[in-house]
């Protein structure tokens, strides 16, 4: 999904999206994988030098970041991560845009739905 905006060199860059700090755990994509220490940080078992080991095969909340459905009240929201810069880089109108595009595609993700976080951006309320 993040094919569509980013190049996988400018995607592999930071690998913010499979490394966290302790006070980020609540980030973390929700798979079966559990993630593992790496010196200060917690990482995907699944993280190489190389990048993620799955591939095109990696878990949905994996391949949906850094856009998340979150929930605030009755409401559920498209929302972007502050943290991955790459994706902040570019307008927000483009990721408006791109919201509205993948919003079927988002409520049918079968991810996990967390609860708002300010530190996201909501770029679409999803209708009933």
């Amino acid at each position: 999904m993040i094919r569509e905006l980013l190049s996988p060199k400018d995607c592999a860059q930071c690998r913010g999206c499979c490394i966290f700090a302790e006070h980020e755990l609540w980030e973390a994509p929700e798979t079966a994988f559990p993630l593992v220490p790496r010196g200060e940080y917690f990482a995907c078992r699944h993280l190489t030098e190389q990048g993620c080991e799955l591939g095109e095969n990696k878990p949905r909340d994996c391949a949906m970041y850094p856009f998340r459905v979150m929930s605030l009240d009755s409401s559920e929201l498209i929302t972007v991560s502050r943290f991955c810069k790459p994706v902040n880089a570019l307008p927000l109108s483009t990721l408006t845009e791109f919201a509205d595009k993948k919003a079927a595609e988002f409520r049918g993700a079968g991810c996990a739905i967390k609860a708002y976080n300010r530190e996201y951006v909501i770029l679409k309320v999803l209708e009933d």
